[in-house]
């Protein structure tokens, strides 16, 4: 069942976010556990090549038992190391989560960085308890936005994106308005805008019919939203007829 997540941010300005459910989430961790163990497995053939006495002589002299241990061990590690690091270089991605368009964020709707990495993945023994992450897999279906223990650590979610979305943020918001009045120099509009408020502000108008009792909160909260931009005093009779007019005064930038 698709489940949306709305984040208000700082501005007012809600933006949704469809969550990732347990079945794109698994599917994803199959592929990184199949590239780990592709990794794993041409590590310790290498292994076995290259310092076979140094095997020998763990198996052998410390006992399988604690070969086994330590061998436990370093998959452990690798497993922590292996998303922390690609969560960082992919920004709340690992290779599996890539291939099936996932990402992690805060629930604020922030990147996460490394603690939350680190936290989320460390609480993954817990998870995959008592096996095949039954434990996770439970929190997942039963929690109202998707989260396995990892996730409620860390204040974390999984969200699905599309054509390499970006993770939206009052910082962009400044951005984008920042860049558009250093393109737009000279050109007579009284709303400038950027594009990602252009384009907030144009969904908002086209499905605000259907939006039900959130109609009039997203309707005060982008028009204060614009007011404080714009440094209006007064708000305008007509809400509506104030949206239309910042978005006919920017149709031709956009």
């Amino acid at each position: 069942m698709r489940k949306v997540y709305e984040i208000l941010t700082p501005e007012n300005v809600y933006i949704e976010y469809e969550l990732a459910g347990l079945g794109s989430r698994f599917i994803a961790y199959l592929i990184d556990f199949a590239i780990q163990m592709l990794f794993i497995i041409v590590a310790f053939i290498v292994l076995l090549i290259a310092a076979t006495d140094f095997v020998v002589y763990i198996i052998f002299e410390l006992g399988i038992i604690s070969f086994v241990a330590f061998f436990l061990t370093l998959v452990v590690l690798f497993n922590l190391i292996y998303f922390i690091s690609f969560e960082m270089i992919l920004k709340g991605q690992s290779p599996g989560k890539k291939i099936m368009k996932l990402r992690v964020i805060k629930q604020n709707g922030e990147p996460i960085n490394i603690w939350d990495s680190f936290l989320r993945n460390f609480l993954r023994l817990f998870d995959s308890l008592p096996s095949y992450y039954l434990v996770g897999s439970l929190f997942v279906i039963f929690s109202n936005k998707y989260k396995r223990i990892g996730d409620f650590a860390a204040n974390t979610i999984v969200v699905k994106i599309k054509n390499q979305e970006q993770i939206i943020t009052i910082d962009n918001l400044i951005k984008q308005a920042k860049i558009s009045d250093d393109e737009n120099e000279g050109i007579v509009n009284n709303y400038p805008v950027s594009a990602l408020e252009y384009n907030v502000l144009k969904e908002f108008m086209d499905r605000k019919d259907s939006l039900g009792e959130k109609k009039h909160l997203l309707t005060y909260n982008l028009n204060m939203y614009f007011m404080k931009k714009f440094t209006i005093e007064k708000p305008y009779e007509n809400t509506y007829e104030f949206f239309e007019s910042i978005l006919r005064m920017n149709s031709g930038i956009y």
